[in-house]
């Protein structure tokens, strides 16, 4: 078995070994080996951008105490540095250089901040609802087992770096949930078994797949135990040939989920029981949400991310006052728990709440687009009106989660059009909140200035279907078609004079109302309706 380069690296020297090194690393020169111990630290820095550096802020279950907070706005004043929420609930503090990039990194572990294996092949940070064990629907509280299971890997040398790639962990205790976790490696999800309460285990979820059902029911105190018995599977058994393939989805699909599930019971010292019941149900967002102990929740919005210092100063200097509870939200936004009344002193920001946006290119050298300026080019307002989840990524990459979402946005650049310019690919349809399909690739290549007006073409079919939401929509809607079809027919609602209605009916009929319409695209039938749309692309598009 020949191993990857990074592989080859971790047998010449392990990450945590790799500490010793820190204090007489030249930050200035730094190799791709360095690169890749750095990231185990939390500090990562690309060769395409070699004087930027950034560190990125674990929050266990997206806990964070007041005091904590108020220590890296400290630090972020003091450095002039930005601050930006992430899609795992924590922080990143981006504008650090080679000469204080060690000095920040120590201050703030000295202040009980920890970036420790934020990146790279690691178990990444370990989410949860931001209302964990708070709502009345809950039903058991994520957040110790949280920290019982990050206890087990962090700032351990078995485990620092030492899996084959990274790995997500989500955990939801709650009957209702307006975040969701199916995307993750690993999701422990809420599930019944006559009268006991516990966990369904969900596993080999990615950016571009869902996590699959295992058939293994959790109890609550098996949490911990059922966590390092995955963990031992992906480590042991998990492939570390190309980087592209090492991912738990991809032992999942080389050896079997039942291959899996023995490789787990093997780790185990108890008996594994069959799944009990999913018990989750989509919950709709709102500002202020009631506690069970009759205190109010509050979701103080980001800009998709970007949050600056005054406000994150603010909102900590208000929760140690309120003696409140902070949390972050894998939606990017900041929550207080604990207000007597539904008020606070802060303005709200103008933004929608439902989109995700990765870091753009003010922040990733990866990104093609300043992604979170970009989202200016989104229909926001019916975005925010029907609660639709827009994922928005800068590259395929999809740090925006563009495939778990309602809509999903990736960015690129075309000379398909004209001129070389800005253009996106368009996803729809992920049944995101049940674990189902994710979303697909439906427009390859939408010219950014025209973008807006195609989604809106798309919200506008929803609103006349009566549906309850987007996600039921193209479930009923969509989904049964074909990826080329959907496309064929919303290029159709902007080139027909007067295109029909989208109506529940079998793919073969809408086509032969579409041909039906005088201004149809007068071409050869073709594969995949692939004539008539580079007919009506083009008249659309072109420059």
């Amino acid at each position: 078995m020949k191993l990857n380069k990074i592989e080859r690296l971790k047998a010449e020297l392990s990450p945590f070994e790799y500490r010793q090194k820190l204090d007489v690393l030249d930050f200035s020169n730094l190799e791709e080996s360095d690169r890749f111990y750095l990231k185990n630290y939390g500090i990562y820095n690309n060769k395409l951008r070699p004087e930027h550096f950034m560190l990125r802020v674990r929050v266990a279950g997206g806990c964070m105490e007041a005091q904590q907070l108020l220590e890296i706005v400290k630090t972020a004043r003091a450095e002039s540095l930005e601050v930006v929420l992430t899609a795992r609930a924590q922080l990143e503090l981006h504008g650090l250089h080679a000469e204080n990039v060690l000095a920040v990194w120590k201050e703030l572990l000295n202040a009980g901040v920890t970036t420790l294996q934020t990146l790279t092949d690691n178990f990444r940070n370990i989410v949860t609802d931001p209302y964990d064990g708070l709502l009345s629907s809950s039903r058991i509280e994520g957040y110790p087992l949280i920290a019982q299971m990050q206890a087990t890997v962090l700032n351990n040398p078995e485990w620092m770096g030492m899996l084959p790639r990274k790995f997500n962990t989500a955990i939801c205790g709650s009957e209702t949930t307006h975040t969701h976790f199916y995307g993750n490696d690993l999701y422990f999800a809420l599930a019944q078994k006559g009268e006991r309460w516990g966990f369904n285990l969900y596993l080999g979820g990615k950016n571009s797949e869902s996590a699959q059902a295992a058939d293994i029911f959790v109890l609550p105190q098996q949490v911990p135990d059922i966590f390092l018995a995955v963990a031992k599977t992906f480590r042991e058994h998990g492939l570390r040939q190309s980087r592209a393939k090492t991912r738990l989805f991809h032992l999942i699909e080389a050896v079997g989920m039942a291959q899996v599930r023995e490789y787990i019971a093997s780790y185990c010292d108890f008996a594994l029981e069959c799944a009990g019941r999913t018990m989750h149900r989509k919950s709709v967002p709102q500002t202020f949400t009631p506690l069970h102990n009759g205190t109010y929740g509050c979701c103080v919005q980001s800009v998709y991310g970007k949050i600056d210092i005054e406000q994150l100063e603010a909102v900590a200097a208000f929760a140690v006052e309120e003696n409140c509870s902070i949390r972050f939200g894998v939606d990017q936004n900041l929550y207080l728990l604990g207000l007597k009344e539904p008020v606070i002193p802060f303005t709200p920001v103008s933004a929608a709440s439902q989109v995700t946006a990765c870091a753009g290119s003010r922040y990733c050298a990866l990104s093609l687009w300043d992604i979170k300026d970009d989202t200016a080019y989104l229909p926001l307002e019916q975005i925010e009106k029907h609660h639709i989840q827009v994922g928005f990524s800068g590259c395929l990459k999809g740090c925006g989660r563009h495939h778990h979402c309602d809509i999903g946005v990736v960015g690129l650049r075309t000379n398909l059009f004209g001129d070389t310019q800005k253009a996106a690919r368009v996803y729809l349809g992920g049944e995101y909140s049940s674990g189902g399909a994710p979303a697909r690739l439906i427009f390859p290549s939408v010219p950014l200035t025209h973008l807006q007006e195609l989604l809106e073409t798309v919200i506008s079919s929803f609103e006349a279907s009566g549906q309850k939401d987007f996600e039921a929509f193209c479930a009923i809607y969509l989904n049964s078609h074909s990826s080329a079809f959907v496309l064929l027919w919303y290029l159709s609602q902007r080139y027909l004079k007067r295109p029909p209605q989208l109506e529940k009916a079998s793919e073969e009929v809408l086509y032969k109302r579409l041909k039906a319409c005088e201004d149809f695209p007068d071409v050869a039938e073709s594969e995949n309706y692939a004539e008539a749309i580079k007919v009506m692309m083009h008249a659309l598009w072109d420059d």
